[in-house]
Parts: C-alpha cells; structure tokens; sequence
C-alpha cells in the first residue's frame, strides 16, 4: 500500500512538473512580443517600469457588461509583473471625438460591447452607421471616428445584439418568443461593415419554465492559419442573456473553430483596422479566454497583420520602446538591448544640426536612466525624410546624432558610453509622400545597451 501511494506522489509530482512547464511556454509566448509601441506619453513614462499587469484584468480588453468581481487571473504572479504594456481605450459612448480629431493617438483602442436590441439604431444596412447612431454619434463624429482608425487606431467591437425574455411581454404577462427572435433577425440581417458582408450568428436560452431559462454556454475548440494563435486551442462562450445575435463581417479570419466557423476576425482600414470577435468568457481558467484577449492585443498593438504586399504595417507614434531582449556580440562582451526609444520631438534649426534648447527636456529622462547602472551604454542614430539628396541627408543624420551625442555628455554621460552615427533617408518607418510622414520619418533613435 505504502509503494502504491509513494507512487502516485511522484505521479502528481510529474504531472504538476508538466503543467508548470506549459504554463511557462504559454507566458513566455505573450511575453515575447517584438516590439511595444507608446502612444503620447513622454520619455519619462517610456522609461518607467509598469505596475502588476494583474491590475489590467479590470479594464480592457477584459471589459464586460457585468461587473468583473475578483478575477485574479489563470496566470503565475511572475507573467503578470513583467507585463509592460502601455495603452489608451476608451468606449465608445466615451470617446471626445473633437480631441481625437487634432490628436489621433490620444485613443490606442476604442471599443463596442454587445447592445441591447431595443437601443440597437438600425437606421441603414451599414453597421458602421447603425454603430454609430446608436451611441449618438453625428454624422461628423463617425467620420472622425472612421479617419482615426484610417491613421492607426484599432476599433474593438465585441459581439452584436441581445435580448431578454422580458422585451416583448404581452399585455396578458405572455412572452412572445417569436417576436423576439423576429426583432433580433430584423435588425441583424442583410448588414454590411465597410463594404464587407456581416454574418450573423444567434443563441437562444434554454426555457426552464415561464420566467427563467438557462445561460447559454457554448464551447469551441479553435484553429488559427497565425501561428501567434496556436497556443489558443478551447474557448467558452457564455452569455446569461435569453437570445442574442453576434456580428462577424467577412475579414481577414484570425480565429475559427475546428469546422471554420470565423470567431475574431480583422478589417484593415488604413493603418489601422477594425477587430471583431464574439464575447468569450475569460474568468475560467479551464479555458483559453484570458489568453485570447492578451495574445489579440500584443498582436493588433504590434501590427503583426499584413498588407497586400505581405509587408509588416506598423503604426508609427511619438515614441516607440521595444523591449525584447537582442544579444549583440562584440570582440571582447556581450551586451544586450535593453530598450530601443525613438523620439520624434527633438527639434534642430532648419537645415541644420543645431538642436534647440526647448527639446533638451525630452532628453533628461534618459540621462538620468543611464545614471542610474553605469554598465549601461547608448547608441544615437540620426534619419531625415527624403527631401534633398542621399549625401545631404546623410551627412545631416550624422551631424544631427552628433549633436544630440554632444548635449548628452555636457548633461552628465560620459562620452564612452555614447556613440552617434546617422542613416540618412534610407530607414524611413512611414510615407515620404505627406508632410507628417516626413515629420515622422525625422527622428532619433537611441539604443541603450547593458553588459
């Protein structure tokens, strides 16, 4: 008996040993994102380590019509302080269109949850619209809203329509179920979201008897042609509303279930693009509905979608931080990429290096993070846009990394531990074409490097 019982210890011991492990390959797998893009916010908040991510479960994307009550999470304590996400969201009923029309990147997601049929505004075939009336939006307010998603931002809509039992009582105390699957089929059907073809997929609540009726519970196992996705393998859908009816247009599939049945879904749209998926219960654990929400978001943060040339689009922004860990190998060290900051405000005369006083502020965050670990070193890179020639932009890159090398040391680095060099025009991150595309493509990029 004592053999037996020492043998399912070590059985336990193993299969918990297994699970651990998988965990690990699962953090490992969103904690491993290419790049992590800063919208707005200044040098100082670029550098600054981020609070738990556990305190993320509360907002979105894990953002519901219910109250979220203590969720802490499927994940180990060590995956959610490493999070180092930073991002703006917002719901729709929220957003100052006015604000996002003069500042698009004041917004990195907007985001719709499911409506309630009867405030659902069908007012056109264009969901878009119907969307947009039904929060109160005007006609200018849902062409800044779909400009903005043009420029880069990512519109988040979640399921569709619902109803409950108690929508269509007769005067009688009847329900009529009929009519209310005929009002969430009426104001479902024959829609379409930027000229792509919506589908529509219904629940219906099981009765229990005249009043009460079972949550619909419907679980999927998922397949994905991304292989970000792969580690999403069963996801849940549980809605306590008796009918409702999700909206999924016709898009690039980013996650079906095993018989191809689209459940998340991606419209590019300039830039930027718009993200359909159907509300999946993410408090259980036993299912794969909070990793869907992180892994979706790195992914559409990163723009790892791509465009007809099958090029990587990303959104460019005032300051971009990217975080995963490069070994470069030198004759005598090794040094690793510790962070990589492009600033798109320091200003410089024109046509010439001389960099102003008022963009010195933008450099004091990074001088006092390099003060902080001696062993740290910074690499300057100048670029320019394409207006003038090849050896003009070139030598002005140079001479402009040379400048921001200079104005670095006489605030207290020393000049080992700063190199400066330029790339001229030929690295640009966005069009030539249009003014802010040049303005963006004018920046410095600073590679801090740690032995």
């Amino acid at each position: 008996m004592k053999f037996y019982f020492f043998v399912a210890i070590i059985a336990i011991g193993l299969l918990g040993g297994c699970a651990t492990k998988e965990q690990m390959i699962l953090e490992r797998s969103i904690l491993s994102p290419e790049s992590v893009e800063i919208y707005d916010v200044t040098t100082e908040n670029a550098l600054k380590e981020v609070h738990n991510g556990r305190k993320l479960l509360t907002g979105f994307p894990f953002v519901s019509n219910k109250p979220i009550v203590d969720f802490e999470g499927k994940f180990s304590n060590q995956f959610y302080d490493k999070i180092d996400y930073r991002y703006k969201f917002s719901h729709i009923k929220d957003v100052d269109f006015w604000k996002l029309r003069v500042n698009p990147f004041a917004e990195d997601f907007v985001y719709i949850l499911p409506t309630w049929a009867n405030g659902f505004k069908r007012v056109s075939n264009d969901l878009f619209t119907n969307l947009g009336f039904t929060y109160n939006l005007s006609t200018k307010e849902q062409e800044i809203l779909k400009w903005w998603v043009s420029q880069g931002g990512i519109l988040w809509v979640e399921g569709g329509i619902y109803s409950t039992r108690y929508d269509t009582f007769k005067k009688n105390g009847e329900i009529n179920n009929k009519a209310i699957k005929k009002k969430i089929v009426d104001k479902s059907k024959n829609l379409h979201f930027f000229d792509k073809q919506v589908r529509t997929y219904m629940t219906v609540g099981k009765k229990v008897d005249y009043i009460n009726y079972e949550p619909v519970k419907i679980p999927f196992k998922t397949t994905s042609n991304i292989a970000y996705f792969d580690d999403i393998q069963n996801l849940d859908i549980v809605t306590k509303d008796f009918m409702s009816a999700d909206f999924m247009p016709k898009g690039r599939t980013l996650l079906a279930t095993t018989k191809n049945q689209p459940i998340v879904s991606f419209i590019q749209y300039g830039k930027g693009g718009v993200v359909f998926l159907r509300p999946f219960e993410f408090e259980d654990k036993m299912y794969d509905g909070e990793l869907l929400r992180w892994k979706l978001m790195y992914y559409l943060m990163n723009r790892m979608y791509l465009n007809e040339k099958k090029e990587l689009v990303r959104k460019v922004e005032p300051i971009i931080v990217k975080t995963k860990p490069i070994i470069v190998k030198t004759k005598s060290r090794v040094k690793k990429i510790e962070k990589v900051i492009t600033l798109h405000n320091l200003h410089f005369a024109y046509k010439s290096y001389t960099l102003e006083k008022s963009s010195l502020k933008y450099l004091k965050p990074i001088v006092s993070y390099m003060k902080e670990d001696s062993k740290r070193s910074i690499e300057v890179i100048g670029h320019t846009d394409s207006i003038g020639s090849k050896h003009y932009n070139y030598k002005l890159s140079t001479q402009r990394a040379k400048s921001v090398r200079n104005a670095l040391i006489k605030m207290g680095i020393s000049s080992r531990r700063i190199t400066s060099h330029g790339k001229g025009e030929i690295k640009p991150i966005t069009t030539n074409s249009t003014n802010r595309g040049r303005a963006l493509n004018r920046r410095v990029e600073f590679i801090i490097r740690k032995r």
